[in-house]
This record gives C-alpha cells, structure tokens and sequence, in this order.
C-alpha cells in the first residue's frame, strides 16, 4: 500500500499542477475568440463596406445606362424626324415637278396646234422661237424655285440631326470636364 500512497501523493501534485495549465489554456481560448470575434467583425464590415461600394456603382452605372438609351432613342426619334421631313419635301417637289411638266405639256400641246394651223413659214419660226424663249425664261424661274425648295427642305430635313450632334458635343463636353 505503501506504493499507493506514493502514487496518490505523486498524482496529487500532478493535479495541483494542471490548473495553471488549464487556466492558461483557457486564456489562449479566450484571447482566441476574442481575436476571431475582432476578425470576423473587421469581415463583416469590409464586406458590408464592399458592398455598399458596389451597390453605389451598380447605381451609376445603371443610370449611366439609362442615359445611353435614352440618349439613342432621342437619336432614333432625330432620325425618324428628318425621314418624314425629307418624305414630306420630295412629295411636294415632286408635285411641283409634276406641274411644271404638265404646264410646259399643255404649253406645248396649244404651240402646236398654233403651227399646224400656221399658214406661212414667218408664223411657224415666230411661233417656235417664241415657244424656246417661253421655256428658257421657265427653266430659270423654276430652277430657281426648285433649287430654293431643295435647300429648304435640306435644312429642315438636317435640322433635327444637328441638334442631336450638339447634344452629344455637349455630352462629350461635361464627360471631358
């Protein structure tokens, strides 16, 4: 028995020994939750902070988005403008083309009709000299005309494409700056 007591007496101070021990154990335990706690907090608000950040730029460029469709269906509607403007322009020359044409045909029909009736070769030339300086003096008064309602309508028909170039130079312009 006596190695009982040897033993008893020897795992008695063993027992003693292991509460530093367990104390320090603890302790790392401690100032390792604690340290995990701290890093998973310092996650969280990098993580939180991230994604604010992309939330933000997901805004903007959303929104820069929503310019760009918009900015293209005001150039789409520019475009749609200037084909009606020019549709609507080559519809009245062509008209007036028309007129003329008919005009000058009828003109032409009664001169005729005038020299068939003639009865000296004096009446035939007065006649056609007459219908040649008829239509010079038309050719240049409606060429006239005609060249006026081409640039008219060549205006008109730009004006809605130019003011969609100065919208993009001053898009262009503020995206510089």
């Amino acid at each position: 028995m006596t190695t009982l007591k040897t033993v008893k007496s020897a795992a008695t101070p063993a027992a003693s020994s292991d509460k530093p021990a367990e104390e320090a154990v603890e302790t790392v335990t401690r100032i390792g939750a604690d340290a995990a706690g701290k890093s998973v907090d310092k996650a969280v608000a990098l993580s939180k902070g991230h994604v604010e950040t992309a939330d933000k730029v997901g805004s903007e460029v959303f929104k820069g988005y929503e310019e760009i469709v918009q900015f293209n269906k005001d150039n789409l509607d520019a475009l749609v403008s200037s084909a009606g403007i020019v549709a609507r322009g080559v519809q009245d020359l062509s008209k007036t083309v028309v007129a003329l044409a008919q005009e000058s045909l009828e003109e032409s029909v009664a001169v005729g009709k005038a020299l068939v009736g003639a009865k000296t070769l004096k009446e035939v030339i007065d006649l056609s000299s007459s219908l040649a300086k008829s239509n010079f003096e038309k050719l240049v008064s409606e060429s006239a005309k005609l060249s006026q309602l081409s640039s008219k309508l060549a205006e008109e028909a730009i004006a809605p494409i130019n003011s969609r170039v100065d919208a993009a130079v001053q898009k262009l312009s503020k995206t510089a700056a």
